[in-house]
């Protein structure tokens, strides 16, 4: 019951955020990322963003995701990074989020952002939401992939893979579309 309940709230979550994104969406601005999401998929140790570790290595992080729920004329995911490295590390800035098509061509990526990411611990996860929206481009080579960015890397994020089924409705040809990701959200346990 306390999942349904939380899966649920998720769901209003999402899609309220994604009513609000799409509505003060512009062609010059990009929207403001989600509040974090309130419920995690699992626990486990967490650290401060001021705890130590350099910065993770790509092959030190698993990413997770449950993937994509419609979000009025949106589609949103929960992701969680886990540490799987030998020590501490510290997650990039943001998170950011990158749209790839087929060919490895970037098409789009979330708005930067100067928020620290936090330090993990070993067997550490954190999480955010991703969100996109209005996407008109009937010519991008499918599947678009998601990935996170990291550095110069783009780790792709299982389960977010889109087709033509997929993808987020075109509600306003002409405008951008949109992505974001909300910060990130370490999972105490």
């Amino acid at each position: 019951m306390n999942q349904s309940v939380g899966a649920l709230c998720r769901v209003l979550l999402l899609s309220t955020v994604a009513t609000v994104s799409v509505a003060c969406n512009s062609a010059t601005t990009t929207p403001t990322p989600p509040p974090p999401a309130t419920t995690s998929p699992a626990p486990a140790r967490t650290s401060s963003p001021a705890s130590g570790g350099g910065e993770c290595a790509p092959t030190d992080l698993a990413l997770v995701s449950g993937g994509w729920s419609a979000a009025a004329g949106s589609r949103g995911a929960d992701v969680s990074v886990e540490n799987r490295g030998a020590s501490a590390c510290t997650l990039p800035a943001g998170p950011a989020v990158a749209i790839i098509d087929a060919g490895g061509t970037q098409l789009l990526e979330s708005a930067p952002t100067d928020a620290a990411g936090p330090s993990l611990e070993p067997g550490a996860v954190a999480t955010f939401t991703v969100l996109f929206s209005n996407w008109c481009d009937e010519a991008a080579a499918l599947p678009l992939h998601v990935a996170l960015r990291s550095g110069d890397a783009a780790l792709p994020i299982p389960d977010l893979d889109l087709s033509a089924d997929d993808l987020p409705p075109c509600n306003g040809p002409g405008q951008p579309p949109a992505l974001s990701a909300n910060p990130w959200e370490p999972v105490s346990g």
